[in-house]
Parts: structure tokens; C-alpha cells; sequence
């Protein structure tokens, strides 16, 4: 357990011109937010992190946009403007930390767009900085790095080829001790502070210390080309979609979305009409047991999938699920309704479903919520319907499909 203040640099001052858009890359959207916003509540979430310095182009500009995000813990957050290259803005936000916190011992550098932190890796990485000095996530090399000259023409030679197996890739978050890493930059020189990259190395240099290294998971990668925003939007996507499942028994199809979904969403329940289950009562994924009475609710979902016999059930119970529901997030609330042998749908027109299911769409608005009705009528079937709803959940965009009816 860290007792201590803590202080975070995110550096987001860059021009990011290797992603080629249009606008630096740290602004671009995904789901609707700067890339930047999505690592900074991830660096917030920690009760010990004292104050984040979150060092931009712009500071007015992510002023307003960081006041519109609703962000908790935003009044931690310090908006500092940076320099020409990227010590020199971390050098900014360091000074920013020391002036506005006097009393925070350790210090964590995290690039801004690389949205994903592991929360027990950032933990780690603090306390070894506190014992020995630093401490930074590294990743295996996955191509061989080469030195190579250019020739007269300016032809590159190969000069050397480095052992894969004695080198690492330096990522980010990386964490020091206050005074080791203000230090180093007093003592570096206008060149290093220019040219350089690498805060560890800054600290082996001119401070002695040697930084201890820790093997960080395979999603550290940082937002560098276009590709990688595409990456970022399914991983963010996934991690924040927060999914309820609700069934009046544990039913096969239920189940088996339940399957589906599981591996590719940051949170799965199950439950029934009759109960609402309190966060940990049972492995995500499974059914609690009924209770007689509801407990009280302590979890949002931003995704609920309702599923009904005949038609949408006005269930008292099911209703009061509306406290669930998180209004922050975009999400999607799909309600299966399941015609066994095609019964209920009988002098039901196709425009009557659609005018109904606009209806919902409308009404759900407030609550970000996009609104579709699946009309389940082929027994048979559960596999598809799964696969069908899943696809619904995990749209790149589910407003696309609210207030539509399908049929399978």
C-alpha cells in the first residue's frame, strides 16, 4: 500500500505528425473524447496520485475541453504549457508539480497518448522508484535493431547488428524519486534537453542511479500511426463497455451471449427480473442467485440487453433497472423479445414495430443510450442471435442502428 504523494507527468505537447491527421494526435477522437483524456482519468484513479501536471500545446484550449469532460479528480489536474521537445516539457511539468505540491516523493512520467495504464504495473513501478530511485516498464524487442552509416551518397550501410536478447523496448509509465529526477534535468545539458527521449537515461547519467526495469503486458504501445488509433478505439472501446444482461430465467441465449461478450467487454453480469446482484455476489459472466428483494444497486452498466417472451415486458422490477444505467457513457439498450413459433407477432404490422421502436429511441436519448428492438422468431437459433446482439453492442457506433427493429 503506497502511504505517499505522488505526482504524474502526462507530456501531450507533441506535434504527432507520423499519425497524419490533421490535428495533433493526442486531440483525436475516439468515442467521442481526446485521445489525452482517456490516460489522464487513468492516472486519476489511484487515491495516492496527489496531482497530475498534464503538459500541452495549448493550454487554454485543454482547459476548456478537460472543464466539458466531467472528469473525477480534474481538480488534481494542473494544465502547464510545454516546450520545444519533449524533456523540455516534462521538465515544465515537473517544475509545475514541485511548485503546486511540495510534499510528493515520487513522480510518474506516462505519455498522454498512450491511453491504456495498468493499474498493479503503475503501483509497482512507484514503489520501486521510492526504494532505489526509478523505475520503468520495459517490453521484449520484437525486430532486431540495427546501426547503420550512410555511405557518400547517403546510401545507409549496415554498421551492426544488436542482440535482441540483451536489449528491451524502454516504454512508458516510468516512475522517480522527486529529487533524482530533478537532478538529472538540472545537471542535463541544452543538447540533451533538445534531442533526448529518455528520462532513465537522463537519470543513470547525471544522477547515478540505476533504474530498475519491469516487463510491462503487450498494451503499453503508444499511439504513434494511424493504425494505432484503430487499435486504441477497439481496446478503449472494450475496456469501457459495461454490460447487463437481464433474462427472466438463465436462458440458453443469455448464456450464450453472455460467452460471447465476456471476453471482449470490461464488465458482464447476468442477473433476473427478480434480483439485482451487488458487485462481486458472482463471477462475472454468471447468474446470482434470486433474491426475494432486491439489494441495493452500487454498479452502472452502460449497456443493458433485455430479453422478453412475446413482447417487452412492464415488469415493475425490470423497470427500476433504469438505476443501473450509466448516463456518461454512450451505450445501447437492446431488447430481445423472443415469439416462440412466430406467436404475438400475428395482426402486428412492420410499421407498427418500427414507429414503436422509434418511439423508444427518442425517449432514451437523454440518457445517451442508443435503442434497438431484435424480434427474436427462429427457435433454433440462440448461436445467431448472440452473435447478432454482440455485434450490436460492440459497433464502432451504435447511434447508427438506434430505433431500428430486426428480425431473425
Amino acid at each position: 500500500m503506497i502511504s505517499f504523494e505522488v505526482g504524474v507527468i502526462l507530456p501531450s505537447a507533441g506535434t504527432g505528425e507520423r499519425v497524419g491527421a490533421s490535428s495533433p494526435k493526442q486531440y483525436i477522437e475516439i468515442m467521442g473524447r481526446p485521445l489525452l483524456l482517456y490516460a489522464l482519468e487513468e492516472v486519476l484513479r489511484p487515491p495516492w496520485v496527489r496531482r497530475v501536471a498534464l503538459v500541452v500545446d495549448s493550454p487554454e484550449k485543454v482547459q476548456t475541453v478537460l472543464d466539458g469532460s466531467g472528469i473525477k479528480g480534474a481538480d488534481r489536474v494542473s494544465v502547464v504549457r510545454g516546450g520545444c521537445s519533449r524533456h523540455r516539457s516534462i521538465r515544465s511539468g515537473l517544475q509545475a508539480l514541485q511548485k503546486a505540491e511540495a510534499g510528493v516523493r515520487v513522480v510518474v512520467v506516462h505519455d498522454a497518448v498512450r491511453p491504456l495504464v495498468p493499474a498493479e504495473l503503475l503501483e509497482r513501478l512507484v514503489v520501486l522508484a521510492e526504494h532505489h530511485g526509478a523505475a520503468g516498464a520495459t517490453r521484449p524487442l520484437t525486430s532486431t535493431v540495427v546501426r547503420a552509416t550512410p555511405d557518400a551518397g547517403g546510401t545507409l550501410l549496415l554498421q551492426a547488428s544488436l542482440d535482441r536478447d540483451s536489449h528491451l523496448a524502454s516504454e512508458t509509465p516510468q516512475a522517480f524519486r522527486t529529487e533524482v529526477l530533478a537532478t538529472a534535468y538540472n545537471k542535463s545539458t541544452e543538447d540533451e534537453l533538445d534531442r533526448g527521449t529518455e528520462c532513465l537515461a537522463l537519470v543513470l547519467r547525471h544522477a547515478g542511479v540505476r533504474p530498475r526495469l519491469l516487463e510491462g503486458p503487450p498494451d503499453l504501445w503508444k499511439v504513434t500511426h494511424k493504425r494505432d488509433v484503430y487499435a486504441a478505439a477497439g481496446c478503449l472501446r472494450e475496456r469501457s463497455t459495461r454490460v447487463c444482461v437481464v433474462a427472466a430465467a438463465d436462458t440458453e441465449a443469455a448464456r450464450l451471449l453472455a460467452e460471447e461478450l465476456t471476453p471482449r467487454v470490461g464488465e458482464l453480469a447476468r442477473i433476473t427480473t427478480g434480483s439485482i446482484p451487488e458487485p462481486g455476489d458472482s463471477p462475472p459472466g454468471t447468474p446470482p442467485a434470486t433474491a426475494a428483494a432486491a439489494p441495493a444497486v452500487t454498479s452502472t452498466y452502460n449497456t443493458v440487453v433485455f430479453f422478453h417472451v412475446h413482447e417487452i415486458s412492464q415488469d415493475g422490477q425490470l423497470l427500476d433497472l433504469a438505476t443501473v444505467l450509466d448516463v456518461e457513457k454512450q451505450g445501447v439498450i437492446v431488447h430481445v423479445i423472443e415469439h416462440p413459433e412466430g406467436d404475438g407477432m400475428r395482426g402486428v404490422s412492420a410499421l407498427e414495430l418500427h414507429r414503436s421502436g422509434r418511439h423508444m429511441a427518442r425517449h432514451h436519448e437523454k440518457l445517451r443510450k442508443a435503442v434497438v428492438v431484435v424480434h427474436w422468431l427462429s427457435a433454433g437459433e440462440e448461436r445467431g442471435l448472440a452473435r447478432l446482439v454482440s455485434a450490436l453492442v460492440l459497433s464502432d457506433d451504435p447511434r447508427a442502428f438506434s430505433g431500428q427493429t430486426l428480425f431473425l
